[in-house]
């Protein structure tokens, strides 16, 4: 009884939520190219992203944050009123940012964009991603069209 009660239930929900499975709207990073030198330099270079991590920080409980890239090289970053400042830097298609507090590591990223959505996927030591995305983001002002929503 109750097998058949919940596959009437399912049957009812929209059609929309079986159209994606859980990685469809994410990056194949297997498949994919990042983007590259140039145009992280053009998506970055003097913008701000806004959008959310994948994970929370200790004594944090937003995932959402902004980051200004400035022309200059350096870095703002925002996330639950909290400003950390930085650098920021384009090696090939990696881009690192490295902020002034010593308790921040360095961090670096190949970025994959789909839609209008920057995939953030850390970067070990040798350049390859690890765990999956570590943020999503979108240059401030642009409606996201992502999903799930980014934040």
């Amino acid at each position: 009884m109750r097998i058949a009660a919940l596959l009437a239930a399912a049957c009812l929900l929209p059609a929309s939520i079986y159209a994606l499975g859980p990685d469809d709207p994410y990056p194949d990073i297997e498949n994919s190219e990042p983007l590259s030198q140039t145009e992280l330099r053009a998506e970055f270079t003097g913008k701000t992203h806004v959008g959310s991590y994948n994970f929370l920080n200790p004594n944090i409980t937003t995932f959402a944050f902004e980051e200004t890239t400035s022309d200059d090289g350096k870095i703002r970053h925002i996330q639950q009123g909290i400003v950390d400042t930085g650098q920021w830097e384009i090696m090939k298609n990696i881009i690192c940012y490295d902020y002034d507090d010593p308790k921040l590591l360095q961090a670096c990223f190949r970025m994959y964009l789909i839609g209008n959505c920057y995939y953030h996927y850390q970067v070990s030591a040798a350049g390859f991603p690890r765990y999956g995305f570590t943020a999503r983001s979108v240059i401030k002002g642009d409606v996201p069209n992502c999903e799930p929503s980014y934040v």
